[in-house]
């Protein structure tokens, strides 16, 4: 089922249980109620127009000083929405996949948190000694880079079957040679420019290579 259908789907359920519950729009969609509603809607999808700004708003205002009180205080918020626990729709699983993972899972934050330290030998010559040990000419050199997988509570909200894969960020470059996640709909340009600027080395000594006849 495609991401479309599900986030229809998501509308039916929602319908569903205003049906269910004997009220009207009016009486149930009003408030943090209807915000919770829409917040579920457009954090499931990478299409975000002005009728999410109140939602949004109200959902990341929701801040504590410790994360997990936090997140806790964001599942509440979401769990007001009438479909919210709905088991049957795999609800609980798409609310626990956004309070952990909505804004924390875009290429700005994934490149602010996601550095990691790595080693690399850098040799700044050659000895006299052709095949002398080259040890003595090469040090090691602590960088850091940007890693390249993406944390699992991340994992868990861009791959959940209501998410919109225009949410994924995607990753240009190596983590060896300064690469980065960008937003999925830039990857094609980032990609070609990283590329244009780190271009394949050339071999030293390609007569070293066996004959190719």
């Amino acid at each position: 089922m495609n991401k479309i259908v599900m986030r229809k789907v998501i509308g039916v359920a929602m319908l569903t249980a205003l049906a269910s519950s004997g009220a009207t729009a009016d009486q149930v969609f009003t408030g943090d109620t209807r915000l919770a509603c829409e917040a579920i809607l457009c954090l499931s999808s990478s299409q975000r127009p002005n009728e999410c700004n109140p939602s949004l708003s109200r959902y990341f205002s929701i801040t504590h000083i410790k994360w997990s009180n936090t997140v806790k205080a964001r599942r509440s918020f979401l769990n007001t929405c009438p479909t919210a626990k709905d088991v049957s729709a795999n609800m609980p699983q798409l609310v626990e996949g956004i309070v952990n993972g909505a804004g924390r899972c875009d290429a700005d934050y994934l490149n602010r948190t996601q550095q990691i330290q790595m080693k690399r030998k850098v040799c700044k010559g050659w000895n006299n000694n052709f095949m002398s040990n080259m040890s003595s000419a090469c040090v090691t050199e602590t960088y850091y880079g940007i890693k390249n997988s993406l944390p699992d509570y991340c994992v868990a909200y861009l791959d959940n079957s209501y998410t919109d894969a225009g949410i994924a960020p995607k990753y240009v470059g190596t983590m060896e040679q300064n690469g980065r996640w960008v937003p999925g709909k830039d990857f094609v340009t980032e990609q070609a420019r990283w590329e244009q600027a780190h271009p394949e080395e050339r071999e030293v000594y390609p007569w070293l290579k066996p004959s190719s006849y």
